[in-house]
């Protein structure tokens, strides 16, 4: 089973541009993955969506196997923190 794993998500912002497009991502459990880009490429919305911030159907994105936004039991297992750090 994949810690995380995304499968052709589409996102965007209320009103907005598409952020993601067709956006498919696995990362084994156990695994460290690093999340580079540019600024405004998504990295922090993905991260967002990862942590079950926004709402996207349950087969897009799935965390330890299970809806990353309607399984609120994983708010007792997944941390993000978001923001300035100095």
């Amino acid at each position: 089973m994949d810690a995380i794993d995304v499968r052709a998500l589409d996102f965007a912002y209320a009103g907005g541009p598409p952020v993601l497009r067709s956006l498919s991502l696995s990362v084994p459990a156990g695994a460290r993955c690093l999340l580079v880009g540019a600024n405004g490429s998504g990295k922090t919305t993905l991260l967002s969506i990862v942590a079950g911030r926004h709402m996207i159907a349950d087969r897009a994105v799935r965390v330890l196997g299970r809806p990353a936004f309607s399984d609120t039991a994983l708010v007792h297992e997944v941390s993000f923190i978001g923001g300035q750090f100095p």
